[in-house]
Order: C-alpha cells, then sequence, then structure tokens
C-alpha cells in the first residue's frame, strides 16, 4: 500500500510538472497613443538593414502587431517624433506615449521594458552630455574633453553593469560595442571641430566661391555682395528638410527686407538638374539671391564649410568675415535674437 502511494504521488508531481515553454520566433508590439493623429502610423525603421515595419494605430490611439525578426535589433520608432526601440523575438511589449511630448510621457511594460528602459538612461545620458549644443562640447580643449568623455563614459558602464542581471546579455554585448564605436566617433568629431573653430571661427574670412549659375542669369561669387550681412542657405530640391524651412525664409525675408542683409540660397543640386532646380525656384516663388554650387555636395565652398547634410545655413558680416558657420535656420526664434544682436 505504501508503495501504491509514493507511486501515485510520484505520477501526481510528474503530471503537474510544467513543460518548458520554446521561445516565440515573433515579438509581439501593442500600447496605446495619446493624442492621436489622423492617417498616421506607427513606423519602425532599422537602420542597419533599412527594412520597416508599419503598424496600423486606430482612431483611440491603439495599435497591436506581430513581428518576425531575422535577429536582435534597434529600431527609430517613428510617430510624430523619433524614439529607439530594442526588439528581438519572444518578446511581448507594451508601449504607451502621448505623441506631442514623447520624451517625459513614454514608458514600458512586459517582456522587453528592461532593455526599452534602459534605452531611455542612455538617451538621458547622452543629452547631458551634448548640452545645449553639442559643438561646445567638441570644441573642449584635450584635457576636459577626454575628463568629460571618460565620465561620461564610466557612469554608462556603471548602470549597465548594475542593470546587467535583468537585461539580455545580447543586448548587454551589443550596448558595450555600440559605447566602443560612439567614443570612437566623438573622438574624431572633437579633432574635426577644433579644425573647424580654428578656420571657420567668429571674424574669419569666409572661404570663397566663384561665378556659381545665377537664376537671373550670369554668374555670381561671393565677393560680389560685400557690404551687407548674407544669410546663406545651402539647400537641394531633393532635400525635404530644406523644403519645409522655405516658408519660414520667406516670412524673414520679407521681415528684413530693408535692412542690411542680403538673403542667398545656394543649391546643392547636381549641374545636370539645372532645370529641375530652376522649375522649383520658380513653383515655390522663392525670393533672394538663387545660386547654383558649381559640383553639388562636393563644390569646394560646401566641403570648406564641412557640410555633410544639408539644409545648412551660414552668416556673415559686411566685410566678408564669418559671424556663424552653423546659423540658426529661419524656423529657429534664434535666428531673429542673432539678428538683433547685431543690429541689423
Amino acid at each position: 500500500m505504501r508503495n501504491l502511494i509514493a507511486i501515485a504521488i510520484l505520477v501526481l508531481v510528474a503530471s503537474c510538472k510544467q513543460e518548458p515553454q520554446i521561445p516565440k520566433d515573433y515579438a509581439v508590439v501593442h500600447g496605446t497613443i495619446k493624442n492621436v493623429k489622423d492617417s498616421i502610423n506607427f513606423r519602425l525603421y532599422n537602420p542597419e538593414t533599412s527594412k520597416s515595419f508599419v503598424i496600423e494605430v486606430d482612431e483611440s490611439g491603439n495599435f497591436r502587431d506581430t513581428l518576425k525578426l531575422e535577429s536582435p535589433a534597434m529600431f527609430n520608432a517613428v510617430y510624430n517624433n523619433i524614439f529607439v526601440l530594442y526588439l528581438q523575438n519572444d518578446m511581448d511589449l507594451k508601449i504607451d506615449f502621448d505623441s506631442d511630448k514623447i520624451k517625459e510621457t513614454l514608458t514600458f511594460q512586459g517582456n522587453g521594458e528592461e532593455e526599452n528602459n534602459f534605452l531611455k538612461f542612455k538617451s538621458k545620458h547622452v543629452s547631458g552630455l551634448f548640452g545645449d549644443d553639442y559643438k561646445a562640447y567638441l570644441g573642449l580643449n584635450e584635457d576636459d574633453f577626454n575628463k568629460t568623455t571618460d565620465k561620461f563614459l564610466d557612469d554608462f558602464h556603471s548602470e549597465l553593469d548594475k542593470k546587467a542581471a535583468v537585461l539580455d546579455s545580447v543586448f548587454v554585448a551589443k550596448e558595450k560595442a555600440d559605447m566602443a564605436e560612439f567614443k570612437k566617433s566623438m573622438i574624431a568629431q572633437h579633432q574635426e571641430q577644433l579644425e573647424i573653430n580654428a578656420k571657420l571661427g567668429k571674424g574669419k574670412p569666409s572661404p570663397d566661391f566663384k561665378d556659381y549659375i545665377n537664376y537671373n542669369g550670369g554668374t555670381s561669387s561671393l565677393a560680389d555682395f560685400r557690404g551687407s550681412y548674407v544669410y546663406i542657405d545651402v539647400w537641394a530640391t531633393w532635400c525635404i528638410p530644406c523644403i519645409y524651412e522655405i516658408p519660414f525664409l520667406k516670412k524673414v525675408e520679407k521681415e528684413y527686407a530693408d535692412k542690411n542683409i542680403k538673403f542667398m540660397s545656394i543649391s546643392a543640386d547636381q549641374p545636370k538638374d539645372e532645370q529641375k532646380w530652376r522649375d522649383m525656384i520658380k513653383d515655390k516663388d522663392l525670393h533672394g539671391i538663387q545660386l547654383l554650387a558649381d559640383n553639388a555636395i562636393e563644390s569646394q565652398f560646401l566641403m570648406d564649410y564641412y557640410i555633410y547634410g544639408i539644409p545648412r545655413f551660414i552668416l556673415l558680416d559686411p566685410q566678408g568675415n564669418i559671424v556663424s558657420y552653423d546659423a540658426p535656420r529661419p524656423s529657429e526664434d534664434r535666428l531673429k535674437e542673432l539678428f538683433n544682436s547685431l543690429n541689423i
């Protein structure tokens, strides 16, 4: 009898033992967005593979989707703004935020919350390093730059080590590798910023250009516009952020029409696309001095200003010297503040 009871207990225990769960070969992403925007879906973009997932958002702001991932990955999550999202198969992650203030309201719950909460810490930590003007950090002298960077890295790794027990090991390894690359990038950018400050600092003579095609006929050189301030917009017809600035630029041009300042737009379009450039000037009713650079983004003038992305705005004084090699955009209130500080 005792043996029968023992056997019965063993059978019962065995029957109650849970089978090990097989990891899912997909991730579930769901949540709610406050202040939902009409006709906008939640988009996840992988910058390494250029692949995207588009998740439908209903009129109440709810969304849910199942994503099959080839490997763990970082995504740019886009909905009225951008934040970084880490996903891997077997995650079930709830994401909630207010689209008008994502940074302040973004929350994560479920499998994957620890990794994504760490990314929130990382984003805030990097913002603290850069401050209001990242060029000020990159332009520090050697000793101050090294001290600031080392403290940033020490604090980052301390937080990562503290959280390692609850973070996925693949995520931890990726974060360590990414931060090593970040350090290399900052060192390289620091050296370049010192070069930029030496060549393009306030009061330095501006790099020059000659004989750019003028929309109104003939060619023009930078020296032709000495005697007044010159606000330069480096743009292109294919550049969406450049086109976004056009209405703001028109407004500033109108407000300062009778002041001692000229507004110059230099297109980085290819010379072969001259007609496309001319058509947009006409279609958009662009004003000011409209010039076409001689070799697109590789024009020497653009390279001398270390322009890797556009739009870029430059302000020169009446003597042709640099006021700001990276001036505020027309859409920024800081531009008028700068103009007013110069009594333009």
